[in-house]
């Protein structure tokens, strides 16, 4: 590219809308290796999977900082952001109650909020071609804030905290 040519395209613009292309790819082509400013911090999408409910899917994004592991969503057109909790923070304890009862409690409490019960169900997670058959817990408090319980089997329990993102609260998409 002669110098002519690179002043001509800075002063058209040209330049500019590359760079802003870059930060504003939709959350739907996110992938492996793209960089994504969150809450101030850095994360790199290190996974992706899909949920799939049967009447409707939610695709997933596993993301890392340099100290959390956490979760993108997007269901129905709303994002989430979830960051993995010890489950023993939970009273009760959602894996003991599983295990004697099958079905999920009414309400939780999680460092002193309650949650109640906004949805349980079964869901096929999809990930690198292969499915695993998942039990969703889904608890919600009068904030907003809501505690996503996973379980795998009587002895593979997750439990995550979360809360609906708003799209400008993701400050910048780079890909890798």
């Amino acid at each position: 590219m002669n110098p002519f040519s690179f002043f001509k395209k800075i002063f058209k613009g040209e330049e500019h809308k590359e760079e802003v292309d870059l930060l504003q790819i939709p959350l739907e082509k996110l992938k492996k290796g793209d960089i994504i400013e969150l809450e101030g911090e850095s994360w790199e999408v290190v996974d992706i999977a899909l949920y799939d409910y049967g009447a409707s899917k939610e695709k997933e994004w596993e993301i890392r900082s340099a100290k959390n592991r956490g979760f993108l969503s997007l269901e129905e057109g709303k994002i989430y952001f979830f960051l993995e909790i010890d489950s023993e923070n939970i009273q009760p304890n959602p894996q003991e109650h599983y295990r004697k009862y099958k079905n999920p409690p009414e309400e939780i409490t999680v460092g002193g909020k309650k949650f109640k019960l906004k949805y349980a169900g079964k869901a096929k997670y999809v990930k690198n071609l292969e499915s695993y058959p998942v039990i969703i817990w889904e608890f919600k408090n009068e904030d907003g804030e809501m505690i996503d319980v996973e379980i795998w089997d009587e002895y593979e329990v997750e439990v995550f905290k979360g809360r609906e993102l708003k799209e400008w609260e993701i400050e910048s998409i780079l890909p890798r």
